[in-house]
């Protein structure tokens, strides 16, 4: 455990030190992110013991589902902000970014749940766990180097 950890600490450092390099060169915030996300997915490939003809197919349909995550959850971080940065926001403005950020989280588990069932078709059910273990620990790893460099979200 403590040999992954030292792993995972590693690749942290090298992806924020590779990222910090580069936006000092003048690469624009796409292509940061677009090498943040192929970190990720090597990440999650490596976390869940990916065989080389599991990848590609993996890649192309982890990435499907994480478009259509997003599509579903950009209305209620829209309405989310609104509320958050205004101070004449109203009790129907409240309930409305609620409701929205409800439905959201309700279509954004039916989401996974059809693409683990998409993913049962290559992958073992252990995979898929490592999987949603692995995005937890990249997410909170992603969030503590925020904090760390002073970007943390409140």
């Amino acid at each position: 455990m403590a040999k992954k950890l030292f792993l995972i600490l590693i690749l942290a450092v090298c992806c924020v030190g590779s990222v910090c390099a580069q936006e000092r060169k003048g690469k624009n915030r796409e292509q940061m992110m677009k090498e943040l996300w192929d970190f990720r997915l090597k990440f999650l490939a490596q976390e869940m013991e990916l065989q080389d003809d599991q990848k590609d197919r993996f890649f192309e349909l982890y990435n499907e589902m994480c478009e259509k995550r997003r599509d579903c959850m950009r209305e209620a971080w829209r309405l989310e902000r609104k509320v958050k940065k205004s101070d004449q926001a109203s009790e129907s403005d409240y309930e409305a970014a609620a409701e929205a950020m409800n439905r959201a989280k309700a279509e954004d588990a039916a989401i996974e749940k059809s693409y683990d069932e998409k993913f049962s078709q290559f992958l073992s059910q252990k995979q898929i766990y490592k999987m949603k273990t692995a995005e937890n620990e990249f997410r909170k790893k992603m969030q503590e180097m925020r904090k760390k460099k002073g970007h943390g979200r409140k």
